[in-house]
């Protein structure tokens, strides 16, 4: 589609989520991108992470807000290009987020298998457009 890639009919698309998400973190500063991750990911405390860094918590609390209000800041166009999708190829991501496969997510929504790629293809375009602005 326009020279650009097409999801695979049947892989979920966790994965493409969490590109986008990987893509948004790695233009964190390097200190806040670790606690972000020691605190999110490995589920440390902010006295552990303290501790581990050799840092005060309110240093924990205040890279931990700077990574969310990245993520909310970088995130908005994303999110805006998700809002103006119609509601069906909302719901088509959703289940392909999921990880439902093509053929369930049609039989679910009542649509073909080739109308759930279509959806998904266009929808992935412009997402991925508003996540590299």
């Amino acid at each position: 589609m326009n020279g650009k890639s097409v999801p695979q009919p049947g892989v979920p698309l966790e994965r493409d989520r969490h590109a986008v998400m990987r893509a948004w973190l790695r233009k964190l500063p390097e200190r806040t991108l670790l606690v972000f991750i020691a605190h999110r990911v490995e589920g440390q405390s902010y006295a552990e992470i303290a501790k581990d860094m050799r840092i005060g918590e309110w240093r924990v609390r205040w890279h931990m807000r700077r990574a969310i209000r990245h993520i909310l800041k970088i995130g908005k166009p994303y999110r805006e290009a998700f809002a103006a999708l119609d509601p069906i190829t909302q719901q088509v991501m959703e289940l392909a987020w999921d990880g439902l496969l093509n053929d369930r997510i049609a039989q679910r929504l009542g649509l073909t298998t080739q109308e759930v790629e279509n959806r998904m293809a266009a929808a992935l375009v412009a997402l991925h457009k508003a996540a590299t602005l």
